[in-house]
């Protein structure tokens, strides 16, 4: 199986999913090196750049020995051709600040006392904290060969300065020619020589140190710098190596989804026509069932229709026969000239009767094929719209309230409460079971309190409408058949017996929805409908 899926969605041997992976997996590899590389080489640039502002730091310190060597002879030399004590005030505050027991100037290595020498002369920059000239080459990183170079350079500074303390003993004693040629002799100039050997001898050493550390360093650099450039073009080619492969696969992808498509649109073809084929089949089932169902709503229907049009049918017979003996008889008389006019009267009121009779039998016959044809599916017909329900309801109760004064009816319906039907078909399914609660559940009149409850609600599933009364129940023997067509609790009260079933056809047939009946022995009963949105 796994092969044969290989061989579909690969079908280039250049690409695999395999081959993607390791592509990917390299991708990232060549990114975190080409990260790493630059990093180290950034790394190494500023650790280049310190070590050029040490370097810089320890020749400036160095320079700043040497000046300070040049510039106590400068101030001694000075002190002993003019005898001036600024001289050698400025000769000991060199030595003081170089030894770091005075406050040290900034930038000491630039021009300083050359601002001074002129006659009220300001110095170009302010005072900070003391600091020896050794402190701040051992603060700057200088090593310990260094170090002893330039210690010795200050050594023989500070042996220079006992020469030239003599020579300021001999300007105290007048004897300026003779401190001059002093400072002039061939004993000082060799010490300045050997001052000077020792900062020669660290600036050699400091210029080879630096020059092979800045070497290696750039060579560290490029090396880094090489290296993420070699990445970098690497990371390159193996992203246009997975792009053409991720094409590659994707279009292997396309292609058997596609064959996949095919394949199961095919097979929803097939299933869609034997699903075509089951819904035909379904569907003679269902008609054969509904013709199956309405033989046997016929055969139950029958006997009870029977029964019920036979009845005013023989009414309205025996009461036609009565009224064609007594139309006679008058006719008799009438030709005889016997009839009085009381006797005629009284024939009269006697056709009457059998007149309303028949009538009455006539509108009953047909009442029952009015609700017949409501049962039939016959009877659907009528504007769809918004009908509310309160309203409705009111005028279905209106006409029963007054005839019951003695029962409590409440509504509990919303008012903006509209479902969207024809209103005729609303108050067919409404008015019979409200009918039903006021004609049956009270027929004793021995009910205490009795209340007819009306409620209403709307949910997403649709609307539930309840008829609760607390009277004495559907007897057991028909709780069953309440809305079975001809079924009537008390043959006292008014009906036809097909109210309930004509709710139930159109609840069921027109509107989808749900009729049940709940009810207990003289607790009470509650019709339920339930009407899909």
């Amino acid at each position: 199986m796994a092969a044969s899926q290989s061989n579909i969605l690969h079908p280039s041997q250049s690409f695999s999913f395999k081959y993607f992976y390791h592509i990917s997996a390299l991708s990232m590899l060549l990114f975190f090196l080409s990260v790493v590389f630059t990093f180290l080489a950034f790394v190494n640039k500023e650790a280049q750049e310190q070590e050029i502002e040490r370097n810089f730091n320890l020749v400036r310190l160095s320079q700043e020995l040497r000046l300070s060597s040049d510039q106590l002879t400068m101030m001694a030399r000075a002190y002993a051709a003019t005898g001036n004590p600024k001289f050698k005030q400025f000769f000991d505050e060199i030595l003081t600040i170089r030894n770091g027991t005075s406050p040290r100037p900034k930038h000491l290595h630039r021009v300083y006392w050359d601002m001074l020498l002129v006659k009220e002369g300001q110095a170009p920059f302010e005072k900070e904290a003391p600091k020896a000239l050794l402190t701040l080459l051992l603060e700057n990183g200088v090593s310990t060969d260094e170090l002893t170079m330039l210690r010795n350079a200050e050594d023989k500074s500070e042996a220079l300065v006992s020469l030239e303390r003599e020579a300021f003993e001999l300007v105290a004693a007048g004897k300026n020619q003779q401190a001059l040629n002093t400072l002039y002799s061939e004993a000082y100039l060799q010490s300045k020589v050997q001052i000077m050997t020792h900062i020669n001898a660290f600036l050699e050493r400091r210029e080879l140190d630096f020059s092979s550390l800045l070497a290696s360093s750039n060579k560290k650099v490029k090396s880094y710098y090489g290296a993420a450039f070699v990445c970098f073009i690497l990371l390159l080619l193996s992203l246009i190596a997975l792009y053409n492969s991720r094409s590659a696969i994707r279009k292997s992808i396309i292609d058997y989804l596609n064959t996949e498509v095919k394949s199961q649109t095919e097979e929803l073809i097939e299933k869609n026509n034997a699903l075509n084929h089951a819904i035909s089949e379904l569907s003679e089932t269902q008609k054969r069932l509904i013709n199956a169902e309405k033989s046997a709503t016929l055969v139950r229907l029958i006997p009870g229709l029977a029964h019920e049009i036979n009845t005013p049918i023989g009414v309205a017979m025996t009461a036609s026969s009565n009224q064609l003996l007594l139309v006679e008889g008058v006719r008799q008389r009438v030709n005889k000239n016997e009839i009085a006019k009381s006797a005629l009267l009284h024939s009269i009121e006697n056709i009457e009767s059998c007149a309303k009779l028949v009538v009455n039998s006539t509108e009953r016959i047909t009442g029952i094929i009015d609700k017949l044809k409501i049962i039939t599916n016959t009877g659907f017909e009528g504007e769809v719209k918004p009908v509310y329900l309160q309203p409705l309801i009111t005028r279905c109760v209106s006409e029963l309230a007054n005839q019951h004064p003695h029962i409590d009816i409440t509504l509990d319906i919303p008012e903006a409460l509209a479902i969207t039907a024809p209103e005729r078909l609303l108050q067919q399914v409404f008015q019979p079971v409200i009918e039903n609660a006021f004609y049956h559940a009270f027929a004793d009149n021995s009910m205490q309190s009795p209340c007819v409850i009306i409620s209403a609600q709307a949910s997403k599933l649709g609307y539930t409408i309840k008829v609760t009364d607390n009277g004495s129940g559907i007897p057991h023997e028909i709780k069953d058949k309440v809305f079975d067509p001809f079924v009537v609790g008390n043959r006292t009260q008014k009906g036809l017996g097909l109210g309930l079933s004509v709710a139930l056809a159109i609840v069921t047939q027109y509107f989808n929805g749900v009729i049940e009946c709940e009810t207990e022995s003289n607790s009470g009963t509650c019709i339920i409908i339930k009407l899909p949105s």
